[in-house]
């Protein structure tokens, strides 16, 4: 689970509930900002302003900024976005995405697929082959029962991984984790006992290169689990001979990804080197150096004055980018797989009509929320899946556009003439941040164009917490960063009846009933098609106000070469997931 605030990781990142809005929150009032027409189109990256004649730079040493320190570097335990920065970098799971951000093999020889053998006939049964050259970077090799063992780690219920749930899917992964109980409610089990839910786990290694996970049921996205950082493979003798600071020595922190950690010098930096047992490309950078300053206004500083090769603009400081003929050359705006939206309580009055929340939708000012209120970052939404994420569809939910006359008329529709007759409504926020802003500023929308005065209820974010949790809000702001480009990763978890975070209490049983064939259907077109149906159908019931698409404004210096900017690149770090290839030109 991404941590907000702090975030990235794994496993439904919902930044939700106490939308402090990450990295977004700024510390002014709004400033004067160009219009959104104005903002620059997202483009690849930063290209190097050097001639082709200009070679390599001697020393090639990459500086970026992991916002402080990280509270772990064990990849289960990988819940924060400094963890997962360094951990993408010295590990490799079983698989990868690639630039399209498509499913590829990494350790793994291949993708199992039914037609290649890897996945059995129900899909539940994945045999999955290791490369014979992927090495660790001690120099030995990386066994199927390296990732057996990892896995079932993960699972362990006395590591209490964050991550562990994202993996019930495994047969008898959801009774090893859960044996212990909770903190409040402990269940007393032997270490006998424990040692047989652990074997029962369907993970297992059926010899050193090959690789069995059963499943309970089918689940057509399970293999892009298996890239994310926390079932990257880990050494059992390893942790059997340092215990659990294994990860805090350079000695005993081996991995098999392209680069290895020299030195972790707490509060200040850590420092990573190329890992010559690595069985890809070789690094071109010699070192990587990644800071730990917490201020991103003094990030940024040290960017302008020739101390970093990238860093995360903070949105002080986008409109001065913007303006200045160099930085802005150097300027990367790409999506944070991550969308943003007003949580309605559809089980109360009126929101469980949805004329009513289709009204609500209707006197939402999505620009000029992102123009006014949000620094001019961010697109806005209309629909759940964002840009990056297949099922995405750009048109789809435009019919709940900014519309006050049609608001207005379709509250009346719903028996609320002028809003006469409704129910009092509050709209709940965690007092944080410019959280008091936002509401301030739909507070406004509400009244202005729709003419119902909405009342505010600020309050403590442990507290909204519980409140949203115990389905007793009206309206709350709240936000969803995706781990994985699948629609599975959007849908199932904020809006099928039974879904983890569906805290709207929205109930649709056609919408639950797609949702539970596309997540076991194999072929790609079919499953692609029902994850449509059943978007286009949520968008209709509109169960939540959908906002906005967050963005992230990113500095390349232009003598870095190959760093690709992506949405699944951890927020810290941006580029993280292409610095095995990436080199510096002469400057």
């Amino acid at each position: 689970m991404l941590k907000p605030g702090a975030v990235a990781g794994l496993a439904a990142s919902i930044l939700a509930v106490v939308f402090v809005a990450s990295s977004l929150v700024a510390c002014q009032l709004f400033p004067e900002i160009d219009p959104i027409s104005s903002l620059p189109e997202p483009r690849p990256t930063a290209q190097p302003t050097a001639q082709p004649t200009v070679g390599p730079a001697s020393v090639q040493e990459f500086r970026s900024n992991l916002r402080g320190d990280p509270p772990t570097l064990d990849p289960n335990l990988s819940s924060w976005d400094a963890t997962a920065a360094v951990v993408s970098l010295v590990f490799e799971g079983l698989f990868k995405f690639d630039d399209k951000q498509t499913l590829a093999p990494a350790v793994a020889t291949e993708v199992p697929t039914v037609e290649n053998g890897g996945i059995s006939a129900d899909g539940k049964v994945y045999t999955i082959h290791l490369r014979d050259d992927a090495l660790w970077s001690d120099g030995q090799p990386v066994r199927a029962g390296d990732f057996e063992f990892s896995l079932k780690r993960l699972l362990d219920p006395k590591l209490r991984s964050d991550n562990a749930s994202s993996f019930y899917d495994i047969s008898g992964a959801r009774a090893y984790n859960t044996a212990l109980g909770t903190p409040r409610a402990p269940v007393t089990r032997t270490d006998m006992a424990l040692a047989g839910l652990r074997d029962a786990v369907g993970v297992k290694a059926l010899d050193e290169r090959t690789l069995r996970i059963t499943l309970s049921d089918p689940r057509a996205s399970f293999p892009m689990l298996l890239a994310l950082v926390p079932a990257s493979p880990i050494r059992q003798d390893i942790l059997t001979a340092s215990g659990d600071t294994w990860f805090q020595d350079p000695a005993s922190y081996v991995g098999n990804g392209p680069f290895r950690l020299a030195e972790w010098v707490r509060r200040d930096h850590i420092t990573l080197v190329p890992n010559a047992s690595y069985a890809g490309p070789r690094p071109k950078l010699n070192k990587i150096v990644l800071n730990m300053v917490i201020d991103p206004q003094a990030d940024f500083a040290a960017y302008v004055n020739g101390e970093r090769e990238v860093v995360a603009v903070p949105p002080q400081q986008i409109q001065a980018v913007r303006n200045d003929p160099s930085l802005s050359k150097q300027l990367v705006i790409d999506s944070r797989m991550a969308t943003f939206a007003l949580q309605l309580n559809n089980r109360k009055p009126p929101f469980d009509d949805p004329k009513i929340r289709q009204a609500f939708s209707l006197a939402v000012d999505r620009a000029a929320f992102i123009h006014s209120a949000h620094l001019g970052i961010g697109k806005p939404a209309y629909s759940w899946i964002p840009p990056g994420v297949p099922g995405h569809a750009p048109e789809l939910g435009k019919q709940w556009a900014f519309d006050p006359m049609r608001a207005r008329a379709t509250l009346a529709e719903g028996g609320y003439p002028e809003g006469k007759g409704l129910p009092p409504i509050t709209f709940e926020y965690a007092n944080t941040g410019n959280n008091p802003l936002y509401a301030e500023f739909f507070q406004d929308q509400f009244k202005t164009n729709l003419g119902v005065d909405v009342q505010l209820e600020p309050m403590e974010p442990a507290a909204f917490t519980r409140y949203v949790n115990e389905a007793r809000h009206m309206i709350g702001l709240f936000g969803f960063g995706g781990d994985y480009p699948d629609p599975d990763n959007w849908l199932p978890s904020f809006f099928r009846s039974d879904g983890p975070d569906n805290k709207a209490g929205y109930f649709n049983k056609d919408v639950d009933a797609l949702m539970s064939r596309a997540i076991v259907e194999p072929d790609v077109t079919k499953r692609t098609q029902l994850w449509a149906e059943a978007q286009q159908t949520i968008v209709g019931d509109a169960p939540i106000i959908f906002l906005y698409y967050d963005e992230r404004y990113v500095l390349v210096k232009p003598y870095v070469v190959n760093l690709r900017v992506t949405p699944m690149d951890t927020n810290s770090v941006p580029g993280n997931r292409s610095l095995d290839g990436v080199y510096l030109l002469q400057h």
